[in-house]
């Protein structure tokens, strides 16, 4: 019977959701996109603006991908992006913009080791970028609860 017990509580765990915190001034973007990812089965923070944002970084440290507007009024994403990785560097990052982004800046984005999304996007586009993204390290989660 224990065994039975430890199995169901050890599948629990293989399936604790990755977690997205997502930042868009666009509030039905953000509000459209938050529900699609999680039907997903994401769990997912959200945020109007960058400075909401830092703030839930640093209250769920099980954040697992950082989904944020490039241009937002106040702070950048990129600027938002900087900051949360100088608390945890390994912290993967998309950025999605209906913005114009010149070759200076999607060099910069690859050189910081991040992802780009434009707008509009459809919503399999984010879905598979994401998964994309988080496969890696929900692979390894899923071997060390093994």
């Amino acid at each position: 019977m224990s065994l039975d017990i430890f199995a169901s509580e050890h599948r629990g765990a293989e399936l604790s959701p990755s977690r997205i915190l997502l930042v868009d001034d666009d509030p039905d973007m953000r509000a459209l996109t938050r529900t699609f990812l999680e039907h997903e089965g994401y769990g997912v923070f959200s945020s109007g603006n960058a400075e909401r944002a830092a703030q839930i970084f640093r209250s769920v440290p099980e954040i697992d991908l950082l989904v944020t507007d490039l241009y937002m009024p106040g702070r950048s994403g990129m600027d938002l992006a900087r900051e949360l990785k100088v608390i945890r560097s390994g912290l993967p990052v998309l950025m999605i913009s209906g913005g114009m982004v010149d070759s200076a800046q999607k060099l910069r984005l690859e050189q910081e080791g991040w992802s780009f999304l434009a707008k509009p996007f459809r919503l399999p586009e984010l879905l598979s970028r994401v998964h994309r993204i988080l496969a890696p390290m929900e692979a390894r989660r899923w071997r060390e609860a093994r």
